[in-house]
């Protein structure tokens, strides 16, 4: 989730009317998607492409169910997804044909005398079967519908393959099953077509949220019908516990298309590839490249943008928080250049900061992180804590509700290294007393890290355990090793689950392999069973 504390804040409320629009991916056969063999990409400056929208109402309140009527067939524009890549990591593309690809249409309708948006579109989704044995059925997450966001969402049918299926809802409409007339077999790929609504509620500052409007700005994470991870042939259908993350996804391709207001600024995960004005609109569209979920905002951003070893780093901040922009940007951007360095090259060519007022301490999703704490003291370390997630989250993917310490201990401990590389060893050997500090007078210092989020009885527990506790066992780790081992540790870790989804016990292997030698006692300690600790100690 990013960070765990959150300073008092008041914000002022204001609000416009926007509209925003995704298209899809390639439809040019009655099923919807090409043969990928058979798609043109575009250029690498590519020229406007036609495209065929959705009917869209304009109206800011969401009607309550949907009733679609299979559109004509529809011709899009495909264009590289290479083009959201370093060039020394185009070929990542090629390399990966078979992950699920998404092509989502959306219009959004910001009202003027309303802080609610209501969210209209439809997701195009190629999914290839991963597994060795043929799959009956299929999920969709409805994630707007999950208790850390300030939405309801609402979507199907569903057509697949061009056959029109009613799904069935679990979980309270947290996800949605769809029962096959005919299983996929391994290997092969289905179209999958499902309209979808979302109303998006404000929120304040006392009651953080990932999705809503706050401030005048639409935060919108994952606000698709996202297919979920499958684990060990079952797809991973879990409302998580309060406090923590919630999705698992494995990376995949995007293409999005936006329409909005010539008036507000957006941001997205990916880069942007094509564009025009019409009228008082603004069109863009993008692609991501590998990435595992993807995010967007859109506001009355200023941005600030600039260079880091190659990447695009944009800073979108709001009129009142302009004078903050050298601290954001230089905190990402050191963040963004020391793990380069340490664990590994950052592939993609941009990375956005978004001001989210109100998204807790700050929320990390793939090419863009929000940060809830511009404008106050506490700015740092919200900023070199989700940026280090694009390591520890976005490409090497992990459980983020049975093994939240992997990506959380990680990125709390890259604020560790952003002091240590930026005021030296003393300014971090501070920030990890304070860490010790904390978890020394919680209630559980003796527990393992490796707890599930929904093991802790606590928002304040997890916080101790998870992130504070978990720097100290990877700060331990490095002191194991030495700093020259600790670190190929890390690169080698990086290289094998780019894009990919580590375990603990993965990880293990990984410090094992590099050290030459038997991490058991020292993970069984600090990860799996606890115990007493010298240091922390009461």
């Amino acid at each position: 989730m990013g960070m765990l504390k959150i300073p008092p804040m008041l914000f002022k409320n204001s609000h416009r009317s926007l509209s925003v629009l995704l298209p899809a991916v390639l439809l040019v056969s009655c099923s919807g998607w090409m043969d990928p063999g058979a798609v043109s990409n575009g250029p690498s400056t590519p020229a406007p492409a036609e495209t065929v929208a959705l009917p869209l109402k304009n109206t800011s309140t969401p009607q309550p169910t949907i009733t679609p009527t299979p559109s004509p067939t529809q011709v899009y524009k495909i264009y590289e997804q290479s083009e959201a890549m370093l060039p020394q990591f185009s070929e990542d593309v090629d390399a990966h044909p078979r992950l699920t690809r998404y092509l989502i249409d959306v219009q959004v309708d910001f009202s003027e005398d309303s802080l609610e948006a209501g969210i209209q579109g439809e997701a195009n989704i190629r999914f290839t079967n991963p597994t060795d044995e043929d799959l009956k059925d299929l999920v969709l997450m409805l994630w707007p519908n999950q208790d850390q966001y300030a939405s309801t969402m609402t979507a199907g049918p569903v057509w697949v393959d061009d056959v029109q299926l009613e799904p069935t809802e679990e979980l309270g409409g947290l996800a949605l099953r769809i029962e096959l007339p005919d299983a996929i077999d391994s290997g092969d790929a289905v179209d999958i077509r499902v309209p979808f609504r979302i109303n998006a509620e404000p929120f304040d500052p006392f009651s953080p949220r990932r999705f809503g409007t706050t401030q005048g700005v639409l935060i919108a994470p994952t606000f698709y019908p996202l297919i979920p991870r499958l684990v060990e042939g079952e797809w991973e259908v879990t409302s998580p516990p309060p406090g923590g993350d919630t999705t698992n996804s494995e990376v995949a391709f995007y293409q999005l298309h936006f329409t909005y207001p010539s008036d507000l600024a957006l941001a997205a995960s990916g880069v942007e590839v094509d564009g025009r004005v019409r009228g008082g609109s603004t069109e863009a569209t993008y692609v991501t490249g590998p990435m595992r979920d993807v995010a967007f905002a859109l506001g009355p951003f200023k941005e600030f943008s600039s260079e880091v070893q190659g990447v695009e780093v944009n800073t979108w901040l709001l009129e009142e928080h302009v004078l903050d922009e050298p601290i954001v940007a230089d905190a990402a951007g050191t963040t963004l250049a020391l793990l380069n360095e340490l664990v590994g090259a950052y592939p993609y060519k941009e990375l956005d900061v978004v001001d989210a007022p109100g998204a807790f301490g700050g929320i990390e999703y793939p090419g863009l992180v929000y940060i809830g704490t511009v404008g106050t003291p506490w700015m740092i370390e919200p900023t070199v804590h989700e940026v280090a997630h694009q390591w520890f989250y976005g490409l090497i993917g992990g459980d983020q509700i049975r093994e939240p310490w992997l990506d959380e201990a990680l990125a709390t401990y890259a604020e560790a290294l952003y002091y240590e590389r930026e005021f030296g060893y003393g300014r971090s050997t501070g920030f990890l007393s304070q860490l010790r500090a904390a978890v020394r007078d919680g209630a559980h210092p003796t527990w393992p890290i490796g707890l599930d989020v929904g093991e802790f009885e606590s928002s304040k527990d997890y916080g101790d355990i998870v992130y504070h506790k978990g720097a100290l066992f990877i700060d331990a780790l490095r002191r194991h090793l030495g700093d020259e081992v600790f670190f190929r540790f890390m690169h080698d870790y990086y290289v094998e689950f780019r894009y990919d989804v580590a375990t603990t016990r993965d990880f293990q292997v990984s410090a094992e392999e590099a050290c030459d030698c038997d991490l058991d006692a020292l993970f069984n300690l600090w990860v799996h069973e606890g115990g007493e600790i010298a240091d922390l100690s009461r």
